[in-house]
C-alpha cells in the first residue's frame, strides 16, 4: 500500500493527469469509496513483479476505502506506482506527495513548533535590517523554525515600512529582500562598488565592504 501516515489519519499517494504526486485521505461514511488499485490490476495476467508483491495484500488493495478526490480537489486516477502494470514497466512507486497544494493542506495537521525563546528578538533584529538596508540573510536557522520566521518578518516588516517582503530558503539560510528600500540604496551599492574596482585596478589596498545585512540564528538564539 503506497500510503503515509499522519498522526492516527492515514493518506494514500496518488497520481492525476499531471506529474505531481497527490495526497487522498480516507473517505468519510456519507461519502462514495474506492478502493486503491483496481481489482483487474490484480489479475494474474496483469501482475507484474512490482504488483506480485503487494498481492499479498489484496484485501487492502481492493477495499474500497478512499475517497475520490485529491486533498487539493483533483479527481486522481490511480495509486502513485500504479499507474501501469505492464510486465516490463519499471518500478517507479513513489514515496512522498509533490503537491504544492496537498502539503500545504496537510501541514496543517501537524502540530506548530515550539519557537525559540528568543524568536520575537530574532524577528525585530531582521525587520530592523531590512528596514534599513532593504536586505537581510538569516544563516543557521534551525528547519522547523523556518516557516514561522518568514511568516512573521513578513508581517513586522509590513507594520513597520509598509512595504512587502520577499522570502527565500537555501539549506539553513533564509533570505529577506524588500525591493522598495533596497532600490533606495542601489546608488550606494554601486558606489561602493566602483570604488573597490578602482582600488583592485590602481593596486590600492582592498577593504572588504560591511557585511551589516549578513545575521546567523546562532548569535541570538537561545542554545
Amino acid at each position: 500500500m503506497n500510503a503515509i501516515p499522519v498522526g492516527d489519519k492515514e493518506f494514500l499517494l496518488t497520481v492525476t493527469a499531471g506529474a505531481a504526486v497527490h495526497l487522498s485521505r480516507e473517505s468519510r461514511p456519507d461519502e462514495t469509496a474506492r478502493s486503491a488499485v483496481p481489482v483487474w490490476h490484480l489479475r494474474p495476467r496483469r501482475v507484474n513483479s512490482r504488483v506480485r508483491g503487494r498481492a499479498c495484500n489484496r484485501a487492502a488493495l481492493t477495499e474500497p476505502r478512499w475517497a475520490e478526490t485529491t486533498l487539493c480537489g483533483r479527481q486522481w486516477i490511480a495509486m502513485a506506482g500504479d499507474e501501469g502494470a505492464d510486465a516490463d514497466e519499471p518500478d517507479d512507486e513513489a514515496f512522498a506527495p509533490t503537491c504544492r497544494h496537498c502539503l500545504a493542506i496537510i501541514d496543517k495537521l501537524f502540530a506548530e513548533p515550539v519557537l525559540d525563546d528568543r524568536f520575537p528578538l530574532i524577528v525585530q533584529i531582521i525587520a530592523d535590517t531590512v528596514a534599513e538596508h532593504g536586505y537581510a540573510e538569516m544563516r543557521n536557522v534551525p528547519s522547523d523554525q523556518q516557516a514561522a520566521l518568514r511568516k512573521q518578518v513578513r508581517s513586522a516588516v509590513r507594520q513597520q515600512t509598509g512595504h512587502g517582503l520577499q522570502t527565500l530558503v537555501h539549506q539553513s539560510m533564509v533570505i529577506f529582500i524588500c525591493e522598495p528600500i533596497s532600490q533606495q540604496h542601489a546608488a550606494e551599492r554601486d558606489r561602493a562598488a566602483a570604488e573597490a574596482m578602482s582600488r583592485l585596478l590602481t593596486g590600492e589596498q582592498s577593504v572588504p565592504m560591511p557585511t551589516p545585512w549578513r545575521l546567523s540564528w546562532d548569535t541570538w538564539a537561545a542554545s
